[in-house]
């Protein structure tokens, strides 16, 4: 081992570009690291001063000042200067009595400088010393170097990142104050006033509105411009959201150890406390704006509603929503506005939401922020944290819909009892004009032309309403119909390819040995096979078939022979394929009245989800069993799959919620599920799994003909 040599790594000086431009790519997001840097600095105080920035010029320039500790030779040299520096990691908390909890972890924060303009002078002073020291990096002369060394043999000796120099030197007096300030000179982009407003917008989104760091020691941003009107704006946290149309508040209570959720039932959103989920505890602010509470917001705030946050320890962890000033190209890392897509619904999104996820650097260390700013780390944890927020988004979206069914009741019954009236003043009309005077007969006449033109306009009214909620029920229905059938499409795509391929063969052999009296036997079997393939298409095309049909068609239906061709005909090849062993428990002669189709696609719904469900599981079942209990069917659909957890037992039916998106699982089957079952006057509930240890049952009552 004496010939045992060693070599080091070096950075190439495009580290600079990479680190910087390429990595924070969004203005506003280099001003959040820089801003977010003089938090961690204990500052009371940051300046943001653009200078001659449109049109952009060489005199143009970007100064950013704070009143923190500062920093003195020994620290620029091990922390400024050193790439990725864990002092931050070591040093949880800034020095006493701010004691905040500091939010750069990743250390390069400083290289979003680079972003803002090429030319940096760093001056900063320790509360204590006696002069200030200036710093320069010029990012132009890395760019340089890097253009002149891409024209260098690899072999030939170049500088590395580290190689080169950055100048310094010391004061000679101003020997008061404290803090530290960018200068950054040839700015690479105009700002113009609406990305001064912006800058502002966003920067007053950095502390939480609920965080308590401005009663404790002040943190104030100011930005200042030479724009008429914004020539020195204060940039002030949200205050309290006065004017939301539903507000949530829900907290993690550290003495019982549960996280508080909001569930809707019967008209009413309430808390409820659950075991904490994998993210861990977390605070939760959430308001919806109707149209009119909208506009009172912007009234008072000038600023727009946009979305959820998330807050760690009081700090805004990433601004990546708002990177765009163009609503329709926001980031939607959170997933709130892909839901648009499912219009029948009337789904919220981003643009109705204000929200205010708190999570604490101690205990939500899994909910860690991308390097970039613009996203979180895939992992377990953060896709649960998105599912979390979801999950409350449609409690809110349950609740408006009552609100709105309400309405349409109380509008349905007052259209019904002014007609009612109507009529009764009608005829009491009628019985006074049996006796009164030709002159007031005549009066009454027009009283009675004019009320009936009224009843005609209610009576037209009652229609109109009927015909929109007609409309709407189809439009709904439709939707699910398509959901529905881009699974069956999936297997229906499936059996036909499998059909086609053993009819190919069989065809192929009936063409080679065709006619040969020694094989027709052999033609003979082949013959059925071929038949039975082609009759199994048939049943797959007319089953596909069906969704052309009416949704509003009522039926008298078998519910024996309907599952049997579901169990036993359509998925039959996916259960061999599967080795699924499937059984059928139900007496042949139970007939529901509903529309074949609906029925159809719940069951093929609780199919298809057991299928995914026992995807990595050993023996796997199926089954359906069934009961009567007077003039109800109770069905029971069990599987021994991977099952359902306590905790997802409660938001199962939840519309979008799924644990099988990898399999293409798109949340909204058993959402569709119930909504069908609800519609026949129906429930269906999960209880304890038939198959132990694993899987899940699904009960499922209905009322039946005969």
């Amino acid at each position: 081992m004496s010939d045992v040599k060693y070599i080091k790594f070096n950075f190439d000086v495009s580290a600079y570009r990479l680190l910087g431009r390429e990595l924070i790519t969004d203005r506003i997001t280099a001003l959040f690291e820089i801003v977010k840097n003089a938090y961690d600095a204990n500052a009371n105080e940051v300046e943001i001063e653009f200078i001659k920035v449109s049109p952009k010029s060489n005199e143009s320039k970007i100064i950013i000042k704070d009143d923190g500790i500062g920093m003195k030779l020994s620290d620029i040299q091990s922390k400024w200067m050193v790439i990725g520096t864990s002092s931050k990691r070591r040093e949880r908390v800034s020095p006493a009595p701010y004691n905040r909890k500091v939010v750069g972890k990743k250390g390069i924060g400083r290289f979003a400088v680079d972003l803002l303009g090429s030319k940096l002078t760093l001056k900063t002073k320790k509360k204590g010393e006696e002069e200030w020291i200036f710093l320069e990096t010029d990012w132009s002369y890395y760019s340089k170097l890097e253009t002149s060394q891409l024209e260098l043999p690899f072999d030939k000796k170049k500088e590395f990142f580290t190689d080169i120099e950055n100048k310094y030197w010391f004061s000679k007096g101003a020997k008061n104050g404290h803090g530290t300030v960018l200068e950054i000179e040839d700015v690479n982009d105009e700002w113009t006033e609406l990305d001064i407003k912006r800058a502002h917008k966003e920067l007053s989104k950095l502390v939480s509105p609920s965080s308590q760091i401005p009663h404790k020691h002040p943190f104030k941003i100011t930005i200042k411009s030479d724009f008429p009107g914004a020539e020195k704006i204060d940039v002030k946290p949200l205050s309290v959201i006065e004017y939301a149309t539903v507000s949530i508040d829900i907290k993690y209570d550290d003495v019982s150890g549960k996280q508080e959720i909001i569930q809707y039932e019967n008209g009413e959103l309430i808390k409820k406390e659950v075991s904490s989920r994998a993210f861990g505890p977390v605070n939760f602010k959430l308001y919806y704006f109707n149209q009119g509470a909208k506009r009172k917001f912007k009234e008072k705030s000038h600023l727009e509603i946009d979305g959820i946050k998330i807050y760690r320890d009081g700090i805004i962890t990433t601004p990546f929503a708002e990177t765009e000033a163009n609503i329709e190209k926001q980031k939607d890392i959170l997933g709130v506005d892909k839901r648009r897509y499912s219009g029948f619904f009337e789904r919220i999104n981003s643009r109705d939401l204000l929200g205010f996820i708190e999570l604490t650097d101690e205990k939500n260390p899994r909910i860690i922020e991308a390097t970039n700013r613009q996203d979180f780390i895939d992992n377990k944890e953060w896709r649960e944290l998105k599912l979390f927020i979801i999950e409350h988004i449609q409690q809110i979206e349950k609740y408006l819909k009552h609100q709105r069914e309400s309405i349409r009741n109380v509008t349905k019954s007052d259209l019904g009892r002014a007609d009612a009236e109507l009529k009764s003043i009608k005829k009491t009309l009628a019985n006074v004009k049996k006796d009164a005077t030709p002159e007031v007969k005549a009066q009454l006449r027009h009283i009675e032309a004019d009320l009936g033109k009224l009843q005609g306009t209610v009576n037209k009214s009652m229609r109109d309403y009927a015909k929109l909620e007609e409309d709407s029920k189809q439009k709904e229905n439709l939707y699910f119909s398509l959901v529905s059938l881009q699974t069956y499409a999936s297997m229906f795509s499936h059996m036909t390819k499998h059909t086609i391929g053993h009819v190919l063969r069989d065809a192929e052999y009936f063409s080679k040995h065709f006619p040969n009296k020694k094989l027709n036997q052999r033609f003979q079997t082949i013959s059925t096979r071929i038949y039975n393939e082609f009759i199994a298409l048939r049943t797959g095309v007319d089953f596909m078939l069906k969704y052309a049909q009416s949704d509003n068609e009522i039926e008298d239906i078998n519910l024996y022979d309907l599952l049997d061709n579901l169990f036993f005909n359509i998925y039959d090849d996916v259960f061999k394929k599967e080795a699924i062993s499937a059984s059928l428990e139900i007496k042949n002669n139970l007939i529901l009245s509903y529309n074949k189709k609906a029925l159809e696609d719940v069951f093929d719904n609780l199919i298809s989800n057991s299928i995914k469900a026992l995807n990595n599981v050993k023996d796997k079942k199926i089954k359906c069993s069934g009961i009567v209990d007077k003039n109800e069917l109770i069905l029971y659909f069990s599987d021994n799959g991977i099952g359902i957890s306590e905790e997802d037992k409660y938001r199962i039916f939840d519309i979008f919620f799924t644990k099988t998106a990898d399999q293409g699982g798109a949340g909204i089957g058993l959402y569709m599920v119930k909504t069908r079952i609800e519609a026949m006057h129906g429930t269906i509930d999960v209880i304890d799994n038939e198959f132990k240890p694993t899987g899940a049952t699904f009960k499922i009552t209905l009322p039946f003909k005969k």
